[in-house]
Formats: structure tokens, C-alpha cells, sequence
């Protein structure tokens, strides 16, 4: 699940603290244990969506993908002024395709299967409550090394396209600082934040978002700025916040792919450097005083990826725009159970500069709809959603380059507070 959609994620219920000034205090002393099962289906219409040979793999016609997540996560404070938070997710997904080429055999399956890497997180106040300071780490032990199956599992259970949870993949080992100050001024609270992450291993999404086919890929530094606002609008109130990302340099340097069978295939033929462009985000949430409701909010997510440029050369076809938005609510029914429906709809540009699924433009739209039953210090949310959109890839040209896409995914996250 994405948690810029309804989501109801064990994840996106604790990391969402995050977004606005005003959240910004939940996340010290906070001692809460969370996780939760979901199961995600989607099915292409037609033939399937055409996809380029890849890794040593011919050309094929995705058909459709599955995955089960299991995402845990714990926060305890340590002292009186930090918290520290552990997350970690096991994820098994599918994905069944044909041969482009009619004349070869059937049905093939994909498969991927594994934990995530576990992340540490310790946020605290320092300088009394001037400065929020947030210390992480991401430990290796997610999967790292795919060989051409789990690629090609990986390129269709990871595009935005699709909006599924995070795949089993590994991102390596990285380490965060950031800094956030927050102050009043009037009726609003402004917060400004700045965080750099450093990247030590390969990281096989990232890579694969420049083209790169299972190479040696050594991810540079990402920067982030950000900069948010929480205050009323006459009797609603408005959330804002702007963030962008700026990134170093990546070294991509010759590498191959270990098939499913036969020998290994050489991929990148020489050594690169890689560079993505800035990625600005920004987010507005209206939380409307709706009478006989806990929750009402209408929201927008948009997020621009400028184009990344390879040896100093910028790539055409590489920028696009993502653009989500929606509204959600929460209906209480009796005093410790509420009902909770969301609508959604989302557009993608995609990317021309490759014709994977990974990069295909989309239109599309859900619907969600859960209960949350409150028990003692637990909250128990089972819910559903359904969505359909329309995939349309940079090889739109050809048969198969374009197809409908419907799915949907049934869910429980638990979550204690204690």
C-alpha cells in the first residue's frame, strides 16, 4: 500500500506522524507495536502489458501480479526524550506472464520472496523542545542479489504504476541524520526540516529507475529540504508541506545478470556515472469540520521528477510528474468503532526513456472502505479496496504497449499503544 492513498498500513500509521509540523511531537515518547497482513492482486486486461527483453530474458506480456505483506514495526522511548522505532517487512509476490512471441511456450511465473532490509530510527528534542533530531540506519538484510526471474518479478511488483506495498528488495546499508525546528506564528505552525542520507551498497529499485540491468550500482548521498505549515482556515485545517530531494553522484559500472538457467548475462557495458535530478514533493491536506464525523479530509499529493543525466548527458524522456489526490473520512458508529471510506484517484506521466512497467504512465482510481474497532489500547482496522486505471507504456506503439489494469486487496493491521 502506498501511504500517500487510504492506506491503513502498521507503516503509514506510524511514519505518517512525520508529515506536518504539528505531528512532529507524537513521534517522542511515543510506545506503540504495530503489523498487519495484507494480500494485493491485479490483473491486466487483453493480452497483457508488453515488456522489452530484459537481463537475459525475452520480451514478454505481463498478465498478472500478487504479492503478501507482513509489515511489522516497533517504537519504545529511551529516556524521556527520545523514541526509537524498528521496522521490517516480509513480502512474497508473483508474477505470471506469456512469451511475446506466440510461437514460444505458455504461462511463466515470477517469483520474489523474502524480508526487507530492518530500519532503525531514534528521534529526540535537543536544546529543550528547539530542535527534533532524527538519527537512522538501514541494516542490509533485505535481498540484494537478484538473479534474471526475481528482476523480472521485481520490475512489475515495484511500479508506481501499480501502487503495491514495497517488494522484498533490499536497499543497502544507509545512514540519516536530520533536523527539524518548528515555531508558532499566529494561528500557524511552521516547521522547516533538513536530513542527508548516506548510501553505501547497491540498490537494485533505484537502479533500475536509471535503466540499469542488475549492474553494480553504488547509489551516491540524497540531500532533503523541507519546509511545512499547520494552521485554521476559518473553521478547517489546512496542512502544507514542500520538500525536495537533491542527490549526488551514482557510479554504475559494468555488471551482469544471473539467469534462471545458462551462463551469466553482461548488462551495462562500461562504467557510468549517474546523477538523478531534484525530485520536489508537495502536500496539502483540508481537514473539514464535517458535522457527525471523527475525520474528514480532502487531500493532494503531487511529486515532480526532474530528468537524471548519465555521464554529464541529460537523458531524454527521463522526468514525469505524479500527481494523487483524494478524500477520506472516518465515521464513528459507536464509541469505540468507526467506519472508514476513501476515495482516490491518481495520474502518472511516466517515463519515455524505457519501456518497462516501471516507468509506464497511468490513470486511475480506487475505493476504500474499513472499520477501525478500538480495545483497550488496541486499535484492529480489517479493511478492503478495489481500483482499476488504464497502463500505458513508452512502447504504446505495439501490440500490447497499452492495456486496462483492475485489482484490489483485502487487509488487517493491529496497532497497541501501551
Amino acid at each position: 500500500m502506498s501511504a500517500r492513498r487510504f492506506s491503513f498500513g502498521t507503516v503509514a500509521l506510524l511514519g505518517a506522524a512525520a508529515s506536518s509540523a504539528r505531528a512532529q511531537d507524537r513521534l517522542v515518547g511515543l510506545r506503540a507495536f504495530g503489523a498487519g497482513v495484507t494480500a494485493e492482486a491485479m490483473t491486466f486486461g487483453g493480452g497483457g502489458l508488453f515488456q522489452g527483453a530484459f537481463g537475459g530474458e525475452d520480451s514478454l506480456r505481463v498478465r498478472r501480479a500478487y504479492q503478501l505483506t507482513v509489515p511489522v514495526t516497533l517504537a519504545v522511548p529511551l529516556g524521556s526524550a527520545w523514541t526509537v522505532d524498528v521496522t521490517s517487512v516480509y513480502a512474497y509476490g508473483t508474477v505470471t506472464f506469456d512469451p511475446a512471441d506466440p510461437r514460444k511456450p505458455g504461462s511463466r511465473t515470477a517469483t520474489l520472496a523474502g524480508t526487507s532490509d530492518v530500519r532503525l530510527r531514534a528521534t529526540g528534542r535537543v536544546a529543550g523542545d528547539a530542535l527534533i533530531v532524527t538519527l537512522g540506519a538501514n541494516a542490509p538484510t533485505g535481498r540484494a542479489k537478484l538473479d534474471a526471474e526475481q528482476l523480472t518479478a521485481v520490475r512489475v511488483l515495484a511500479a508506481p504504476a501499480l501502487g503495491l506495498s514495497a517488494p522484498p528488495v533490499g536497499a543497502g546499508a544507509s545512514g540519516t541524520v536530520g533536523v527539524l525546528s518548528a515555531r508558532r506564528a499566529g494561528r500557524w505552525a511552521i516547521a522547516g526540516g533538513l536530513s542527508y542520507e548516506l548510501h553505501d551498497s547497491y540498490q537494485p529499485i533505484r537502479s533500475l529507475a536509471v535503466g540499469a540491468e542488475g549492474a553494480d550500482f553504488r547509489p551516491g548521498g540524497v540531500t532533503r529540504v523541507s519546509i511545512g505549515a499547520d494552521g485554521l482556515v476559518g473553521r478547517e485545517r489546512l496542512s502544507l508541506s514542500v520538500a525536495g530531494d537533491f542527490f549526488g553522484s551514482d557510479r554504475l559500472r559494468a555488471g551482469v545478470v544471473a539467469p534462471t538457467s545458462g551462463q551469466p548475462v553482461p548488462t551495462t557495458p562500461s562504467a557510468a556515472r549517474v546523477r538523478l535530478g531534484p525530485v520536489i514533493s508537495a502536500d496539502a491536506q483540508l481537514h473539514l469540520a464535517a458535522p457527525r464525523v471523527r475525520e474528514a479530509v480532502l487531500w493532494v499529493s503531487s511529486r515532480w521528477r526532474s530528468s537524471f543525466a548519465r555521464d554529464g548527458v541529460s537523458v531524454s524522456g527521463s522526468s514525469g510528474e505524479y500527481l494523487d489526490g483524494g478524500v477520506r473520512t472516518s465515521i464513528p458508529v459507536t464509541a469505540r468503532t468507526d467506519v472508514l471510506l476513501a476515495v482516490d484517484g491518481r495520474y502518472q506521466s511516466g517515463l519515455g526513456f524505457d519501456d518497462a512497467l516501471l516507468t509506464a504512465s497511468t490513470t486511475g482510481a480506487g475505493l476504500t472502505a474499513g472499520v477501525a474497532r478500538r480495545i483497550g489500547g488496541v486499535t484492529v482496522q480489517p479493511f478492503a479496496r478495489v481500483q482499476t486505471g488504464h497502463v500505458r507504456s513508452a512502447a504504446a506503439d505495439r501490440p500490447g504497449g497499452s492495456a486496462t489494469v483492475a485489482g484490489g486487496s483485502l487487509g488487517l493491521t493491529i496497532l497497541s499503544r501501551f
